[in-house]
């Protein structure tokens, strides 16, 4: 069952790239509506325990990282290819199993060939400015989701809807304090499909991906849940490809071919 809503939690997630890039709103309005749809939702279904965490040192310190991390994976999605984006920013569950004291060995050096695969076609004849930020944006993304899962251990919340509030409460706050009256922008070229689907890619795609990855991080051993999560790599290109028309190259697949089979040393 649990490896099961990991596998449901990774297909939800994947559609962000898609979506942020699909979306016309500026990433601080569509930061602002993520943070404040999972901090409303998730106040129905917290418990009591919640609040001396929420003030913690590392409750703080995980909504600080976790807004920096929205921030910086939409400065990323929007400025790569989604199934790009993706690929590059699982190399996270490597990094976790370095960080956990392993010793180094060959086969730790797959994922940076797999990135190179990934990022080359847009380096090849001179960076742009765009891919430049977007690569900063999603190695940003990558490592403070590295953070995140050691905070999000030392937590330890029983009730996953706990640790989303501690994510995105403050943060949600703070953001709706700064943009005031601006927070949804009306714009022409923003179109009333694209606000439903910022609401409802939140409320529904993104909250409950987010409290299934929450639950299955206690619930699932380090191994399998890193292997599990590369089930989104694939699901990211077909989102990308559906809604923004993205084509799918040989390098790309080769690239992300070799990120993935890298987990499987990893993860043995």
């Amino acid at each position: 069952m649990d490896v099961s809503l990991k596998l449901l939690s990774e297909s939800l997630l994947s559609f962000y790239p898609a979506m942020v890039k699909y979306i016309q709103f500026p990433i601080i309005n569509q930061l602002w509506a993520r943070l404040s749809i999972y901090a409303l939702i998730s106040l129905l279904f917290i418990d009591k325990s919640v609040f001396p965490k929420l003030l913690s040192g590392t409750g703080i310190l995980l909504a600080i990282t976790s807004v920096f991390h929205v921030w910086s994976s939409y400065v990323g999605f929007k400025n790569l290819e989604s199934g790009v984006s993706y690929s590059i920013f699982y190399v996270y569950p490597l990094l976790i199993i370095l960080l956990a004291g392993n010793k180094f060995k060959f086969y730790y050096l797959l994922p940076l060939i797999g990135v190179f695969l990934l990022s080359y076609p847009n380096f090849k004849n001179g960076a742009s400015k765009d891919h430049i930020i977007g690569l900063l944006g999603i190695i940003g993304a990558t490592l403070s989701e590295v953070g995140i899962y050691f905070m999000v251990k030392r937590l330890q919340n029983k009730n996953p809807w706990n640790t989303v509030l501690i994510s995105y409460l403050l943060p949600a706050i703070f953001l709706t304090i700064i943009l005031n009256k601006k927070a949804i922008p009306n714009e022409p070229n923003q179109s009333y499909k694209q606000l439903l689907l910022l609401i409802l890619g939140n409320a529904l795609i993104g909250v409950i991906g987010y409290t299934l990855r929450f639950y299955t991080i206690n619930r699932l051993p380090s191994n399998l849940y890193g292997i599990l999560s590369y089930f989104g790599v694939v699901m990211a290109y077909v989102y990308g490809y559906m809604l923004n028309e993205e084509k799918i190259t040989i390098m790309k697949i080769m690239g992300s071919l070799i990120i993935v089979i890298s987990a499987l040393f990893f993860f043995q």
